[in-house]
């Protein structure tokens, strides 16, 4: 129901109620036809859920069902291998999220809060949770509004809306206002109050039109309902990997059995050496390195104000191409400010010098409905109107002796500010002077001052020139009386204007320069007027002009058009938005191929942030909805983390890809060995429980340093990779072909030429195993760059993945010492020779990789 299009008596009638307020037997019964005033959310997850959550992922189905396998042939050793690595991934994934998701508080603390409620006539504190529709609600300055009201009664009443619509000026609201409009704009809804906002100054007393799910803010609620479609980068390539390796497992066994059976193969043979193909193929040390890979960014992170809820948001945050930011409370300070004076001769700047007139600011702090608390430690705190209040500070800013200065003077009377006169005023005595002074709109303020009609002309185009550019005018006048026993609006002497925003934070423009760097574009979606919004803009470096706005009517218009995405390429700025619009244009930036970042702070950004590929909260200023809907909550509010939170993830995303790249060259290597000897009719070259030792310990070790490496120089200054790259590109494939072919073949003809010269299939093995150890010491080095040659990057950040390589080396030789670990592994000590003979084999790996990078580097050239 449209209250806002009902009068006072009739939202009575509508709500069965009075101004006395309800019974206690209505308050009963209607608790019970209604429920809770509480808004819908999802329960927590427990932390059972989160461990559970960590199995959900396409590669460790694969790894489970190699687990299977190994049972089946009763390889206990190989399947707790397994089962060991994927337990230990769980754990270090539960770790992070559970610990994440405990530091975003609920979303029903968005409205709970006590309120004033008058039932059966009589004034109570009740919690908010057990309001009813039709209840009598009392409101001061500094209450939360917990449930949506048709006012019965005001005085003077502004709210801060910020959160809900995202202006960050006050709006005025009036009992008695009355719209035929059903659709009217909820900043425009006078007679309105919604749940979720402040009363920022006045009082007032209105009748519940509606609780929880059925307020503005359960309604935005309803909308995060919708599950979004939007998928993270790095799980839509581990699915298309994961789906990747079971096809080629799949077709390689078939090729398998299919030989196998036609030599006369036993089953259990050819069962052991799907085994072994299977373990060769499934790189098992992937979840763990990319859980690693991601902790780490995720610990780096926090020490840079970014607390991440999802770890595979990280990378996918590094992915983004284009961050959807809200202005108030993320761009801008959310704290109206006096940023220039304007006198009929002067522009002052307040940044940098206050010298206007005494009386300037005396009228400043004197006519003003604000009011202040002073701390023990001498710091004042001000309540009210955000533009009384950055008037105070203005004053204060020139001189703290205004602020204590005005309780000297004694109030004769006094007009408040209604927004119908546009102006109020006041009449003071101190020592036996009385002072009048006035603030208001200048076009109002100047009717009752002494100025020419071209005087007047004159300030009134200052003034269109200052709105413009996105500044609010507030002009002040004075005089002094010694007759006047009331306010006499006549023969005031103007003093001037102020022109006041809410300012930009200090670190907003050099952020979004860092991103446009990047390769990233910035768009701002707003709730403000299109020419604020511009002004901000234009500041930050968002848009040059207009034409990169879209406005209210636009937006509609364009909604009406069946909001074709081709139409939004060219805007940054969107003003005057709703939250469902936000959220429908977030949408349409992904159809345009954009992998998006929205940030925000309020409830009317949770819809998008929902939406978004990766929400990013505020945590100082955000709402808890707006936290609970998003993936990664900035803990300073200041929108330049996201920055670092986009070269972490980057870092993130070449770590994994260095990852993938040396498991996946390995496994190849692996695979051609074991095919190639299955081909040629030579025995196993490697056992089941040595390739998982391959796998799991010596490349299980050095994967997860690599995945710790530093960032490389230069990230933030590459463009954005394309969110529908492969992770097999031709740059990988063709790195993976040529170091797993060198491998693999070196291998087997080694293998081979053994066993021709007498050697046992057990001694082969074990020289074997020993050649793919170094192998995989040397490859790791191989992984660290892509196009540069290994000479040319530092190795001073990368010292314990040296180390990691020597103690995997040393432990393998260990294990060819230690009597249980050779009966394990099936190995036995070789000879310094042998070990050299092999580390020569091992190093030629590096020559053949720094050979293809020339002749790649020679033919881009």
């Amino acid at each position: 129901m449209q209250f806002h299009t009902k009068n006072i008596d009739e939202s009575f009638l509508a709500l069965s109620t009075n101004a006395s307020g309800l019974t206690r037997d209505e308050v009963a019964k209607r608790q019970k036809e209604y429920g809770l005033n509480i808004l819908p959310s999802e329960p927590d997850k427990t932390l059972f859920a989160h461990f559970l959550q960590q199995f959900k992922s396409p590669i460790i189905y694969i790894l489970l069902l190699a687990t299977f396998m190994a049972l089946l042939i009763q390889e206990y050793t190989d399947a707790g291998f397994i089962l060991m690595v994927l337990l230990l991934n769980a754990v270090i994934g539960t770790y992070q999220e559970y610990s994440a998701s405990k530091k975003a508080k609920l979303l029903e603390n968005l409205i709970k809060a006590n309120a004033m409620v008058l039932r059966d006539d009589v004034l109570q504190e009740v919690d908010s949770r057990y309001i009813v529709p039709g209840d009598i609600l009392i409101f001061e300055p500094g209450t939360k509004v917990s449930a949506d009201i048709r006012l019965h009664e005001s005085k003077n009443l502004m709210v801060d809306e910020s959160l809900l619509t995202g202006e960050s000026v006050d709006v005025n609201k009036d009992a008695l206002f009355l719209s035929d409009a059903p659709k009217l704009l909820l900043p425009e809804r006078k007679n309105m109050l919604f749940a979720g906002t402040y009363i920022s100054s006045g009082r007032a007393t209105g009748m519940v039109s509606a609780i929880g799910k059925d307020t503005e803010a359960g309604k935005i609620a309803q909308l995060l309902s919708k599950k979004s479609k939007a998928k993270i980068p790095l799980l839509e390539k581990m699915e298309k990997l994961s789906f990747t390796i079971s096809i080629v497992i799949g077709v390689m066994v078939v090729i398998l059995f299919a030989i196998g059976l036609f030599k006369g193969m036993t089953f259990y043979a050819l069962f052991l050496f799907s085994v072994a193909l299977a373990v060769s193929t499934i790189p098992e040390g992937l979840p763990v390195a990319i859980t690693v890979a991601l902790t780490s960014a995720s610990l780096s992170m926090s020490k840079r104000n970014v607390i991440v809820r999802k770890l595979a948001a990280i990378e996918g945050l590094g992915a983004c191409t284009l961050i959807a930011s809200d202005k108030t409370g993320t761009l801008t300070q959310n704290k109206l400010s006096v940023e220039y004076f304007i006198s009929p001769t002067k522009v002052y700047d307040t940044n940098t010098i206050n010298e206007a007139h005494d009386k300037v600011y005396l009228a400043s702090i004197l006519c003003n409905e604000m009011h202040y608390e002073e701390s023990e430690e001498g710091d004042v705190d001000f309540f009210g109107d955000q533009v009384d209040i950055a008037l105070a500070r203005f004053a204060q800013n020139a001189d703290e002796s205004y602020i204590k200065g005005s309780k000297s003077y004694r109030k004769i009377d006094e007009i408040p500010y209604e927004p119908i006169n546009r102006f109020s005023a006041v009449m003071l005595e101190q020592d036996d002077k009385v002072f009048q002074f006035s603030k208001g709109s200048p076009e109002t303020v100047l009717e009752h001052c002494d100025v020419t009609e071209e005087e007047k002309k004159a300030i009134l185009a200052d003034v269109d020139d200052w709105a413009l550019k996105g500044y609010r005018t507030i002009a002040l006048a004075h005089k002094e009386s010694e007759d006047d026993e009331k306010i006499n609006l006549n023969n005031f002497s103007y003093l001037g204007f102020v022109a006041i925003i809410d300012p930009v934070r200090e670190e907003s423009p050099d952020a979004i320069k860092k991103a446009q760097k990047a390769g990233i574009r910035v768009v701002m979606i707003t709730g403000d007027h299109p020419n604020t919004a511009l002004c901000i803009a234009q500041e930050l470096g968002i848009a040059s002009s207009d034409a990169g706005v879209m406005s209210e009517h636009e937006l509609l218009a364009w909604e009406e058009h069946g909001e074709k995405a081709e139409e939004l390429k060219d805007i940054s700025v969107f003003s005057r938005v709703t939250p469902e619009q936000k959220m429908k244009i977030v949408m349409a930036y992904q159809t345009l191929g954009h992998y998006v970042a929205v940030t925000g702070d309020g409830v009317n950004d949770a819809p998008a942030l929902r939406h978004a590929n990766i929400g990013v909260a505020m945590g100082k200023s955000g709402t808890d909805i707006a936290k609970a809907t998003s993936d990664i909550i900035l803990t300073d509010d200041n929108f330049a983390s996201i920055i670092n939170g986009i070269e972490e993830g980057r870092r993130a995303h070449d770590n994994i890809r260095k990852v993938i790249y040396l498991l996946i060259s390995t496994g190849f290597a692996e695979l051609i060995l074991v095919m190639l000897s299955f081909i040629t009719g030579l025995p196993l070259p490697l056992l089941p429980v040595q390739l998982l030792w391959l796998n799991l310990v010596t490349n299980g070790i050095e994967d997860v340093m690599l995945a710790l490496e530093k960032a490389e120089p230069g990230l933030l200054k590459r463009k954005p990779r394309s969110p529908q790259e492969p992770i097999f590109n031709k740059l990988m494939l063709r790195r993976i072909v040529v170091g797993g072919l060198y491998i693999g073949l070196v291998s087997f003809v080694l293998f081979y030429i053994l066993l021709q010269s007498g050697e046992s299939v057990e001694g082969a093995r074990n020289i074997i195993l020993l050649l793919m150890v170094l192998f995989e010491n040397v490859h790791v080095f191989n992984a660290r760059t892509e196009i540069n040659y290994l000479h040319k990057i530092g190795y001073r950040n990368s010292m314990f993945l040296i180390l990691w390589v020597i103690f995997t080396q040393l432990l393998h030789i260990a294990c060819m010492h230690i009597p249980f670990m050779q009966n394990v592994l099936s190995v036995q000590p070789v000879s310094f020779n042998t070990w050299s003979s092999l580390a020569i084999v091992a190093l030629g790996l590096v020559f053949i990789m720094e050979a293809d990078k020339w002749l790649m580097l020679k033919k881009r050239a």
